[in-house]
């Protein structure tokens, strides 16, 4: 029952006003929480002892408190703070904070934070909790095995066996066991051997006995003796061995068949459901918890119902106001390369040669200036519809720069336009390269500034290409974009989810601001649905600058590609690799001069072609892939000697992000991976789907560039018009709570639904619905579907909602360095090991090296060793550091620019709640669990499956909270386990393919028992053991505890 209590105070309602409790008030309970919670924690201990004694600490110090963040950073968080500490702004509701401390993790969180310090530790005694059983999914398989023989050998001796004769009428179908055009003998042979092999019985094989009815007769009776799974006879007779064999075997099959025994594949079903049954019987694990920490937890119990109760109830009655986000000064959160353009009143007019376009290579759109600027002048959205090499990208910005200086110029507002890329790269490259062409620097006139950098200058600069997260950023403080004078959205046929959302905020900033002007370019966009979005806004469109290129199907296609033409037939698209090497090639031998460059769905099928291609002295391959070394990927743009051609190997991260200047001919494959969110299950599922017209156009012109070219298409011309016209919106196939929690700052607090009905393709509405709950859960929303205070100080966090909670909880439990980078590490998806997608085994003996249960703890260990040597400022022991182990070093600090942002989220956010401490970092297993508090994803393992229609017992099984069985990949430190600490794992991130089955997840870390317990999100329930438990337990009054909506259970005594 005291389990229960304490869970019931992790799941009280939380309010959306702030509930103002009194610090002085809680001071009151320090002393007598003090002792009560600082037990608690020490019972996580024995199970971190358990896993530290596997784990080799490769080295690490002797107290992880000593590669902290550096304290004069984080001193300098706190002095940022302190400035504004008179604002006003969203605080972490303090009932929050103590349903969190009293409920969801017990430590020992009241007693006086001591600041973020080196070389501390902190040894506490630990609690006697232990598990007499260990079980996955209450599951766990006795010492004895399921027998599943009906009778023993020595009975069948003793007992006549049945007899059953071949009968034409006996209506029972086994034609589908001729899937593999076997006879009825080879089909029951070949079960045999395998009833055989499976049971260890070689007695029970079969082979036919044949005998003559008589003499003179010419007919043959086949038998067909058989032990499993009982003890039969099959008699059959015809004019031939063979065709008495032939009834008899089929004979037997129709038995098998009718009787559950054998499966359409042939394959013998060897378990039933009184097997299940017994291999099911669920044997719980036992939670024992000693006398002083019961006493422990109902001193927390009570101190909570008698005293801090009532304070929260006083307090609830004089709330104040909810506090708005829009009155913060739009700063709290600022980033590293940040642009600031509060204070700039006055930009200086540097004259209008200054802002006129500078064009010193004759692009298509200069026939199109003077029509562009007039629709410009006398309409506030347009929509450019310029084909790839048009010049769009470079001189629209330029042109409506000049158009706002010859229009108002130096008595006008100042003229400030946002440029919008999809990716890092494009808006850096686009900022550099106009800037060349103005003879500017970079940052004058033209910058840019994406995440952790930039260059631009408040009182000069004009134009600034951003990525479209950046300007969304500048929406959350400034609605109306009054900053800006223009907006330009590039690319937005991609359509991301930023880019749809900046369309929703743009359509709504247009009619508050009559001031704003806003272009949304594309290549290729469906442009009567823009323009309808956008109210009717015109249209012009602008041919582009290729050289024609040939196309081919698969039907002008005289090479033997018949598997990849009867693979067009399906509905789920597999690439036929032969035939794509076939096609390489044909156009090496046969075709002149010139790259080529090969679409392929993922890295799998990058690296089998490249495997396949013949090593020749007039061939050289490159690969293309985001996961790849920097550079790796630059090696596609060199030039190879004359008389050797090259082969690149792509995603599709080659249709628009990359142009390669010597492609003459394109191979596409016509399939890509994609990523779509599973609304009901709660997972990403990634398979192989068509691509859409847009792209194979998009994949078509890169042939082009600089030359005629060719482009060979591995679909026929009848599939290619059964592709869909355009991709699906990103929006469509993505989860959405994050754009939920942040909808709700850009629109104040509208409905989810009603927001999501604004945009451009509104999702459905069950993915939003899933969304709302999940933030729900998280206590972001409230029930009426408003921010709470928490969800307000998360919604500025650029993390998912799930990470942010965690970094919360980090705080309230003295582990705020080691969550940080956990969070940082994993959240980023950069990755940071130089063989990522090559070696992966060699990543898992890495991590091992570190911590041999968790990929968490041993990627943090890794980046603290790192920032040892990076704070240091010794340059050379980093980079001997990062060869020594493989990894990419501008990834790594990279990773430390995040981590200062992260910090500064949490510093900025809760500075004035309580201070930041890592008192309690060194203790792995809570660390873990915060970790788990925020994701809430955990694997439980089972002992046992049925595969192929076979029962197998003592076998390794892990099933995610859907009941999905999962697979570890090969990087992680828990890849292939054989030996279970813990019956359960937690993990941040799994990948489903719906085509495959398949379940992936590529990290992991073991977890104990009571940390999923007390620091699930999900409520707990007390039941009555049931017949279909073992209850073999001292307790004379046990019970079943059971948290909702999860297969975990364990077993304890009432009490």
């Amino acid at each position: 029952m005291i389990l229960r209590n304490m869970n019931c105070l992790a799941r009280m309602p939380y309010r959306t006003r702030h509930i103002h409790v009194s610090r002085n008030c809680l001071q009151l309970e320090k002393m007598s929480l003090n002792v009560a919670l600082n037990n608690l924690i020490e019972s996580l201990v024995a199970f971190n002892r358990q896993l530290e004694s596997e784990t080799n600490h490769h080295g690490r110090s002797q107290s992880r408190r000593s590669r902290r963040c550096p304290a004069t950073n984080h001193e300098d968080l706190h002095q940022n703070t302190e400035s504004r500490s008179s604002r006003k702004r969203p605080q972490i509701d303090l009932q929050y904070l103590q349903r969190l401390t009293l409920g969801l993790q017990r430590s020992n969180i009241l007693s006086a934070s001591r600041p973020l310090t080196r070389n501390q530790q902190v040894l506490p005694s630990t609690r006697n909790i232990s598990t007499k059983s260990t079980v996955l999914n209450g599951i766990t398989s006795t010492k004895e095995e399921v027998d599943v023989q009906t009778q023993s050998d020595h009975d069948a001796a003793q007992q006549t066996p049945k007899e059953i004769y071949y009968d034409e009428r006996e209506t029972t179908d086994v034609t589908k066991l001729y899937a593999f055009k076997t006879s009825p003998k080879g089909i029951l042979h070949n079960f045999y051997d395998m009833v055989s092999h499976d049971l260890n019985k070689k007695n029970y094989k079969v082979s036919p006995s044949y005998k003559k009815v008589s003499q003179k007769s010419s007919l043959w009776i086949c038998s067909y003796h058989i032990y499993w799974p009982e003890e039969i006879k099959f008699y059959a007779k015809d004019t031939t061995k063979a065709k008495a064999s032939h009834k008899a075997a089929l004979a037997a099959l129709k038995w098998l068949k009718k009787n559950n025994k054998i499966s359409n594949e042939g394959v013998p079903i060897i378990y039933d459901k009184e097997d299940i049954k017994t291999v099911s019987k669920k044997v719980l694990p036992e939670l024992t918890l000693d006398d002083a920490t019961i006493q422990d937890m109902q001193k927390i119990v009570d101190i909570h119902e008698s005293k801090v109760t009532q304070h929260i109830i006083e307090s609830d009655q004089n709330e104040e106001d909810d506090v708005d986000l829009k009155e913060d000064d739009g700063e709290l959160f600022a980033e590293a390369g940040d642009i600031s353009f509060r204070g700039v009143t006055r930009m200086r007019f540097l004259g209008l040669g200054q802002y006129s376009s500078k064009e010193k290579v004759d692009l298509p759109i200069a026939k199109y200036k003077d029509e562009f600027t007039e629709l410009l002048n006398s309409n506030q959205v347009i929509i450019v519809k310029g084909e790839p090499g048009c010049g769009k990208s470079t001189r629209v910005p330029q042109y409506v720069l000049e158009a706002w200086a010859r229009e108002q110029g130096q008595l006008g507002e100042p003229g400030r336009i946002a440029v919008t890329q999809p990716r890092r790269i494009a808006a850096i490259s686009l900022a550099e390269r106009v800037s060349s062409e103005r003879d500017e620097s970079v940052g004058h006139i033209v910058g840019y500034q994406v995440r952790l950098n930039s260059k631009f200058q408040p009182t000069t600069g004009r134009i600034l290409y951003c990525t479209t997260g950046i300007l969304l950023r500048h929406f959350q403080s400034d609605p109306s974009l009054s900053n800006f004078t223009h907006v330009i959205l590039d690319e937005a046929h991609e359509r991301d989810v930023n880019t749809d959302l900046l369309m929703n905020l743009l359509r709504e900033a247009v009619q508050r601001n009559p001031n704003l002007k806003v272009v949304v370019m594309s290549a290729t966009i469906d442009t009567t649905m823009f323009s309808e979005y956008f109210g009717g806004a015109p249209i012009i469109e602008i041919p582009g600058f290729t050289h024609p290129v040939k196309q081919f199907f698969l039907d002008d296609c005289k090479l033997n590609v018949a598997k990849t033409i009867d693979m067009c037939e399906q509905k789920s698209p597999s690439l036929v690799h032969d035939d794509v090497v076939r096609v390489i090639k044909y156009i090496h031998e046969k075709k002149p001069e010139g790259a080529i460059l090969c679409f392929l769905p993922g890295w799998e099928d990058i690296s089998k072609i490249s495997r396949m291609i013949p090593e020749r002295q007039d061939l050289v391959t490159y690969c293309l892939h985001s996961r790849l070394q920097d550079s790796e990927q630059w090696k596609i743009f060199s030039r190879p000697p004359p008389g050797v051609r090259k082969i690149i190997l792509a995603t599709n991260i080659a249709e628009t992000s990359v142009t390669v200047d010597d492609v003459v001919y394109v191979i596409d494959s016509g399939i890509h991976k994609e990523q779509r969110f599973d609304a009901e299950k709660g997972v990403n599922c990634i398979d192989s789907y068509w691509i859409s017209k847009a792209s194979a156009t998009q994949r078509k012109g890169r042939a082009g560039r600089v030359q005629p070219g060719e482009s060979y298409h591995m679909y026929t011309s009848e599939k290619y018009r059964e592709f869909e016209e355009y991709s699906i919106p990103e929006i469509m196939r993505t989860s959405l709570t994050k754009i939920v929690l942040d909808s709700k700052v850009y629109s104040n607090n509208v409905n989810a639904l009603d927001f999501m009905k604004r945009l451009p393709t509104p999702p459905e509405e069950n993915a939003t619905l899933r969304a709302v709950e999940d933030l729900k859960d998280l206590e972001l929303l409230d029930e009426n579907e408003n921010l709470t205070s928490l969800g307000k100080t998360l919604a500025e966090f650029q993390l998912e909602p799930c990470f942010s909670k965690a970094m919360v909880n980090a705080v309230i439990f003295k582990c705020v360095t080691p969550v940080v980078d956990i969070v940082t590490l994993f959240s980023s998806e950069t990755e940071l090991f130089a063989s990522g997608l090559t070696n992966k085994e060699n990543i898992k003996t890495t991590k091992s090296d570190f911590c041999s249960s968790s990929d968490h703890l041993a990627m943090m260990r890794i980046f603290e060793k790192f920032l040892e040597y990076f704070d240091a400022g010794d340059e050379t022991g980093a980079r001997r550091f990062c060869n020594r182990f493989n990894l990419v070093p501008h990834r790594m600090k990279l990773m430390e620019k995040l981590r200062k942002i992260h910090f500064g989220y949490i510093a900025n956010g809760l500075h004035d709640v309580m201070p930041l401490s890592d008192d309690y970092s060194d203790n792995d297993e809570l660390v873990k669990a915060v970790i788990f508090s925020g994701v809430g994803n955990i694997l439980q393992h089972r002992d046992w499956d049925i595969v192929k229609h076979r029962l197998k017992k003592n076998v390794n099984v892990l099933l995610t909270r859907n009941n999905h069985k999962a697979t570890i990949t090969q990087e992680s430190v828990n890849f292939k386990r054989q030996k279970f600490p813990s019956k359960f794992l937690m993990y941040l991130n799994e990948t489903r393919s719906n085509i495959r089955r398949m379940t992936l997840v590529r990290e992991s870390s073991v977890v104990s028992q009571l940390s999923v317990l007390l620091f699930s999100n999900k409520n707990l329930k007390i039941e009555e053991v049931d017949n279909n438990v073992n209850c073999d337990i001292s307790s004379t009054d046990p019970v079943k505890i059971v948290l909702e909506d999860t297969t975990v259970e364990l077993i304890c005594d009432r009490k």
